[in-house]
């Protein structure tokens, strides 16, 4: 007989520790309000001084994971990533993506293989590209990295891959993704978990509207500007036990909201999707 475990999967760019320091708590709240399983930060600070993704995750069961846990030799940039699971990954890896020559320090995706209740084991990565408006190359170049990464990481369920990928679904590195577009010389597909289960409107996560974008009209310049650029991505199912395929499980997004908007918590709101793996 068939089993369905339903997990709720949050990405979510917290801002550092940028502004009021009322913001930390707020977010720390948030996050254990929402009660995720899964969880993907980016720009998440770690120094001598503050672990941000400890006090972020305080007062939950998650297992929490900076990207600077798996260096010898840290350096400090301004888009470090980590990741947080209710069950306590078996795996966790990092990726080193291509840079931008305006990146300070190297770039990485973190990615870990989680075993879920009953047995199967899902791979889940989060990561950031670059966020320049000309660096679509760049970006390209990055997802195509994390995907090879996922092909390393791949496992019994699709995997789920979360992250701020600066880019709206009309670009390359997100039609890339989606299997749209190759890059290159090589493809690959994911579902967009908005455009499976979206709960209405556009799904801007990066907006003028939001009170904490300040920095949005400077990168823009533009009035009234928004952008769909914070992702909850699946793997499709590769196979089947009937097809001879590597993949015995299902993943079906049941529904994706944008949260965090009322009030702002950061300069990006966050995307929380409801996924249910079967099999």
């Amino acid at each position: 007989m068939k089993k369905t475990t339903a997990i709720r999967v949050l990405t979510f760019n917290v801002f550092n520790v940028e502004g009021d320091p009322a913001r930390q708590a707020a977010m720390r709240d948030g996050i254990a309000a929402l009660q995720p399983d899964l969880v993907a930060l980016q720009e998440i600070a770690r120094t001598d001084e503050h672990d941000q993704l400890a006090d972020l995750l305080s007062g939950t069961d998650l297992h929490g994971f900076h990207q600077n846990d798996l260096l010898d030799n840290p350096q400090r940039t301004s888009f470090e990533i980590a990741l947080a699971s209710r069950w306590k990954p078996s795996q966790i890896e990092l990726a080193v993506l291509p840079g931008n020559k305006y990146d300070i320090g190297p770039r990485y995706a973190i990615g870990a293989t989680i075993p879920l209740p009953g047995g199967p084991t899902l791979p889940f990565i989060s990561a950031v590209t670059s966020w320049r408006l000309d660096a679509e190359a760049d970006r390209l170049n990055q997802v195509h990295a994390i995907a090879q990464f996922e092909g390393k990481l791949r496992s019994d369920v699709p995997t789920i891959l979360a992250g701020d990928f600066n880019a709206g679904p009309e670009a390359d590195s997100i039609r890339y993704l989606t299997g749209q577009t190759t890059a290159n010389g090589h493809s690959t597909c994911f579902h967009d978990a908005w455009t499976i289960a979206g709960d209405g409107g556009p799904g801007h996560t990066w907006t003028t509207r939001n009170p904490l974008a300040a920095d949005l009209d400077l990168v823009i310049g533009q009035p009234g500007h928004a952008r769909r650029i914070d992702y909850i991505f699946v793997g499709w199912r590769y196979g089947s036990p009937h097809s001879g395929g590597d993949t015995h499980y299902a993943a079906c997004v049941r529904k994706c909201e944008v949260v965090f908007t009322n009030p702002p918590i950061s300069d990006h709101y966050g995307v929380l999707a409801t996924i249910e793996i079967t099999g």
